[in-house]
């Protein structure tokens, strides 16, 4: 069966139904999408805020879900795609294990190819309450000083100066 593409912006629903008619489903779990919906769930030596929306999406598509990830070979320039088990363990259960399910898939998908995974995504922007967001901890980041070119062409000339009349 050949598949069906339907952007984003035309919501949930033509996705529903392209599954239920037989097609398969590619839904990326990993995005951050703030605390309302989520959970706070264990992902590698940390937490992140996770949708379970996976667990309601099997149950409105009536479908299996088939963890899988897509790994590039640079040297051979070739895709390979590592599949695991359906995760029928989420038919029942609750919003919190659906969250860490998810990500303990991931987890077991990225730890032998962490170049591969797509990290510039912010994935743990949203925290507790009362906790700092990790990308804004000047800490982590500081702002590095860049003298201005001026200085930097008139350091490069002293020490050219210095050179030749040394």
């Amino acid at each position: 069966m050949a598949g069906a593409c339907t952007p984003r912006n035309d919501g949930i629903k033509p996705f529903i139904q392209s599954v239920r008619q037989g097609y398969w489903g590619y839904y990326l779990p990993d995005q951050d999408h703030g605390a309302e919906h989520s959970e706070f769930v264990d992902f590698f030596a940390t937490y992140k805020a996770t949708l379970p929306a996976i667990g309601r999406l099997m149950k409105v598509c009536r479908a299996r879900v088939v963890p899988l990830f897509p790994v590039y070979d640079g040297k051979t320039h070739r895709l390979t795609v590592l599949v695991r088990p359906p995760m029928d363990d989420l038919l029942e259960a609750d919003d919190n294990t659906i969250a860490r399910r998810m990500n303990e898939e991931v987890e077991i998908f990225v730890k032998p190819h962490t170049e591969q995974y797509t990290w510039i995504l912010k994935l743990l922007k949203t925290r507790k309450p009362g906790e700092i967001e990790p990308y804004k901890r000047k800490e982590l980041f500081p702002k590095k000083k860049i003298a201005p070119p001026v200085a930097q062409v008139n350091d490069y000339l002293a020490t050219v100066r210095r050179r030749v009349s040394g």
